[in-house]
């Protein structure tokens, strides 16, 4: 059974939802114990536990952090997950029944699955006491990357006590550049790290796995490794995974229309974009088609720029007629909120692209 224990620490920041004010669908307006009493007869597609975790958490927007003991061998559920009327609380307990070692509770926020003796085991990296851990008005990556210099510190001291040279990157449009907090605190395990994160991010989970042998020995793997040595290197043991993508949060979205005389009038594409974040979401691939008067059309769209209040598009299409010369556009097109912006590179070719508020999706156009 899910326990409730709440226990008390100071999460610096607030809550992404709060300081995106209107932008953002506030997806977090239930609270943690209304989510997880929510009946559903949702049944994941992932097979292992794990994974199937990540997808509950990430379908019913559930915080959680996931210390999962591999025993070594293939870990794959050879129960099947009940269908039928359930709570989302029960559901996760259907998925965590397969390991009965693990447990599930419900503590500070967050949803957390463990398997109690790993978890106070002195060999478990993730109860390693860090000596100070800080980060200022950074967003997630900002955090991971202090979480990491402040292991290293805490291992080898001696590495670093005449400086060190620091540094990291991350995919463009990433979720996790925003939002910003800020964290500050001493003689603290990774374990609550990673929690005091996930909490003041306010839109992620984190997953970390145990391997049962490293609980083994006489001695903890990082005093033979340090921070940054072995298969899975301290520094890189963790992840953290959104709970919504862009496409979740996002409460607008650009739509480009395509007209071809006699063959082709409907929506193309639609980007969900957060134009105060620099934000765009997946446009989806390349794509094409032909009628059977042998007219026949390659199109693609992808956004190259965000400003504040509009977007640059690089359109591409191609369009080929029996006995006409091929005509090719290629072009980039900006499209400014509250306003429609129509291209005819042709007369019997029309591109309109606008914003839209999301949920609005449109199939079909009516040529004009």
């Amino acid at each position: 059974m899910i326990r409730a224990r709440t226990t008390a620490f100071i999460v610096f920041g607030f809550w992404l939802w709060a300081v995106c004010g209107a932008a953002v669908p506030d997806i977090h307006a239930q609270s943690l114990e209304e989510k997880l009493g929510s009946v559903t007869d949702y049944v994941p597609k992932a097979v292992a536990p794990v994974d199937q975790l990540v997808e509950v958490a990430q379908k019913f927007q559930i915080p959680m952090g996931i210390e999962w003991v591999d025993r070594g061998g293939s870990t794959t559920n050879d129960k099947t997950t009940p269908s039928g009327k359930r709570s989302v609380r029960k559901l996760i307990e259907e998925i965590v029944s397969v390991s009965p070692e693990h447990h599930v509770e419900v503590e500070d926020g967050l949803v957390r699955i463990y398997w109690p003796s790993a978890a106070v085991h002195s060999f478990n990296y993730l109860n390693i006491r860090l000596k100070n851990y800080s980060v200022k008005n950074g967003d997630l990556f900002a955090a991971e990357d202090q979480l990491r210099w402040a292991i290293r510190f805490t291992l080898e001291p001696e590495k670093y006590r005449n400086g060190f040279a620091g540094g990291y990157g991350h995919g463009a449009n990433d979720i996790f550049q925003i939002r910003k907090f800020t964290i500050e605190d001493s003689d603290v395990t990774i374990r609550e790290v990673l929690n005091r994160i996930a909490l003041a991010q306010g839109n992620a989970l984190w997953v970390a796995t145990i391997k049962s042998a490293d609980l083994e020995g006489d001695e903890p793997r990082w005093t033979r490794n340090g921070a940054d040595k072995g298969d899975l290197p301290l520094i890189a043991a963790w992840h953290f995974l959104p709970l919504a993508e862009i496409k979740e949060l996002a409460k607008e979205q650009v739509a480009i229309d395509v007209m071809i005389d006699g063959m082709l009038a409907e929506r193309m594409t639609t980007i969900p974009v957060m134009l105060e974040y620099g934000l765009a979401g997946d446009a989806g691939g390349a794509s094409g088609g032909s009628s059977s008067e042998g007219v026949s059309y390659r199109y693609g769209a992808r956004i190259e720029k965000i400003g504040k209040d509009f977007v640059t598009l690089l359109v591409r299409l191609a369009v080929e007629r029996p006995g006409e010369t091929h005509f090719n556009f290629d072009e980039r097109v900006q499209v400014y909120r509250d306003h429609f912006t129509d291209v005819r590179p042709e007369p019997r070719i029309r591109i309109r692209a606008y914003f839209e508020p999301t949920k609005t999706f449109r199939v079909k156009i009516h040529a004009q």
